[in-house]
C-alpha cells in the first residue's frame, strides 16, 4: 500500500510533489525512473553489503549502511523537491525493511522449520542472518516513520542541508 500511495501522490503528480525545477529540471518520466531505480539500487547495495564480509562486522556494516543512506539523502535532495527527497529516502529505507522480511527473514524461517520437520538439525546460519536483518529493521523503524511524516515540516524538507538533517534523523532514531 505504501508504494501505491507513492505512485498516486508522487508519480501521478510528479510536477507538483516530486519535481522542483530549481533543484533539477526533470521531465516526470525522468524523475520517476530515477526514483524507482534508486529504490531498487538501495536494496541491492544494502543486501550485497550484508552478504559481504562486512556483514560479519556489525559496527562496520552499520557505518556502511548509514553511509549508503546518507549518500541517498544527498542524492535525493539534489535531484528532487524537498518533499520528494524525504519521502523517497523513507521509501528506500522502507523497501530495505520490507525486502528484509520477504526475501531474507521469512525464507530463512521456512528453511529452519523445514529442516526441523524433517527431523534434521537446522543450520544456525539462517537464524543468525534473520536476526541481523530483524535487528536492522528494528533500528530503521523510527527513522522511516520520521521520513514519512517529514513532509509536514517544510523547515526540515526545504532546509539547505536537508540531507544532513536526514542523517541526524537516522542516527537519533536508531
Amino acid at each position: 500500500t505504501g508504494f501505491l500511495l507513492l505512485i498516486v501522490q508522487y508519480y501521478l503528480q510528479a510536477e507538483t510533489y516530486l519535481i522542483d525545477a530549481s533543484v533539477m529540471p526533470l521531465a516526470p518520466w525522468q524523475a520517476i525512473a530515477i526514483a524507482i531505480a534508486a529504490l531498487a539500487a538501495g536494496w541491492i547495495v544494502y543486501d550485497l553489503l550484508c552478504r559481504s564480509a562486512l556483514g560479519r562486522n556489525t559496527g562496520l556494516l552499520a557505518l556502511c549502511v548509514f553511509a549508503m543512506i546518507l549518500a541517498a539523502a544527498y542524492g535525493f535532495t539534489h535531484v528532487f523537491s524537498g518533499r520528494g527527497a524525504f519521502i523517497h529516502l523513507g521509501a528506500l529505507i522502507g523497501t530495505v525493511m520490507a525486502a528484509n522480511v520477504f526475501m531474507v527473514i521469512i525464507p530463512n524461517q521456512r528453511r529452519i522449520t523445514a529442516a526441523l520437520l524433517r527431523g534434521e538439525a537446522a543450520d544456525s546460519k539462517y537464524g543468525v542472518i534473520g536476526k541481523q536483518r530483524s535487528l536492522h529493521n528494528t533500528y530503521l523503524t523510527l527513522p522511516v516513520l520520521l521520513m514519512m511524516v517529514s513532509n509536514h515540516y517544510p523547515m526540515i524538507t526545504d532546509h539547505p542541508q536537508a540531507w544532513l538533517i536526514a542523517g541526524l534523523i537516522v542516527i537519533s532514531g536508531a
